[in-house]
């Protein structure tokens, strides 16, 4: 009998070894896979920035966490994207607050027209514990956000007329992303709002089925609007600060070590990027008038005060106070 409980102890304790070594075994050799979507193309300089987080992950985690950029929106729309994401897919999108406005309203405001002049006076609107309290009721809502500094330039009108005041846009059908502090912003500083997918844009001002487009110098550059574009009205009126998203679900079920690898090493890349996309701003900006663009100068200060009745209808005028008050910008 004793001989038989021995037995039966020793087969209990080597089903429970071989458990434990199976599934520290498992969990050391999984992979796991994650998807980033972005609308840029492979040409542009944020895919790049993109990539470099995608690699230094892969070094990082000896190639434990495996990320893979998919530009041009190869798998699928946006909004599509973000879904998945938050289903629990590997999925991660490069997406802006005005878009994340949907979950949790008030981030939207990082999207508005003259929220910020720079990208330094972003980084600090993003430290405050207003942006804090935004960030964590993403992540109730099961959105992770990685990283918060990709940064792709100022935005600009682009077309074949020069706007070079609110009233010169009036009845312009102009392109812009869906979400409500673009398509505010823009109707604000005069002109008709029109969402179409970025990939669209090009054809439509060619067919004249839009009047023009609001875009930033590197999405200008890499899809060659200057072909269908004559001048660029420099309004510069929105700072376009992207961030990487993904699902909590997915997320929460990463080691915690690989947890903060992912967050490190997009904010360190995301940073690195915006440094190399402000240094190329002139550059590109010679590229665009060496194709054939005309650079138009405006007087910011009136786009700026039409800029006003935006936040007026969203009802944001005190939320930029406060945030300007904990940031230290007034």
């Amino acid at each position: 009998m004793k001989k038989v409980l021995a037995l039966v102890l020793a087969a209990v304790m080597l089903l429970s070894l071989t458990a434990c070594g199976g599934s520290g075994s498992n969990n050391a050799d999984k992979v796991y896979e994650l998807k980033v979507s972005t609308t840029q193309t492979e040409k542009s300089m944020i895919y790049a920035g993109l990539q470099a987080a995608a690699d230094s992950v892969a070094e990082k985690t000896n190639g434990k966490v495996k990320v893979t950029i998919y530009p041009s929106s190869q798998l699928g729309a946006e909004e599509d994207m973000i879904d998945q994401a938050l289903q629990g897919m590997g999925i991660a999108v490069l997406t802006d607050a005005g878009r994340l406005s949907s979950y949790v309203n008030d981030i939207g405001i990082l999207n508005m027209a003259y929220i910020v002049e720079n990208y330094d006076q972003g980084l600090k609107l993003m430290e405050t514990e207003t942006f804090k309290g935004w960030d964590k009721g993403l992540i109730e809502k099961g959105i992770r956000t990685l990283t918060y500094n990709y940064y792709d330039g100022a935005r600009s009108f682009m077309g074949n007329e020069k706007f070079e005041t609110p009233d010169s846009l009036k009845g312009v059908v102009c392109r812009t992303p869906g979400a409500a502090p673009y398509v505010e912003s823009i109707t604000a500083l005069g002109a008709t709002p029109y969402n179409i997918a970025w990939s669209e844009v090009y054809n439509g001002i060619q067919t004249k089925s839009i009047d023009a487009c609001e875009v930033q110098y590197t999405s200008a550059v890499s899809s060659a609007m200057y072909e269908v574009c004559k001048y660029v009205s420099k309004t510069e009126h929105i700072n376009l600060f992207n961030m990487v998203i993904c699902g909590e679900k997915w997320f929460s079920q990463l080691p915690e070590e690989y947890q903060t690898i992912l967050l490190e090493e997009f904010f360190n890349a995301g940073y690195n990027n915006a440094q190399e996309i402000i240094a190329a701003q002139d550059t590109m900006e010679a590229t665009l008038v060496e194709k054939g663009m005309e650079i138009v100068e405006v007087d910011k200060a009136i786009f700026m005060e039409a800029a006003e009745a935006a936040y007026a209808k969203l009802g944001w005028t005190d939320l930029r106070a406060q945030l300007y008050a904990e940031a230290g910008l007034n």
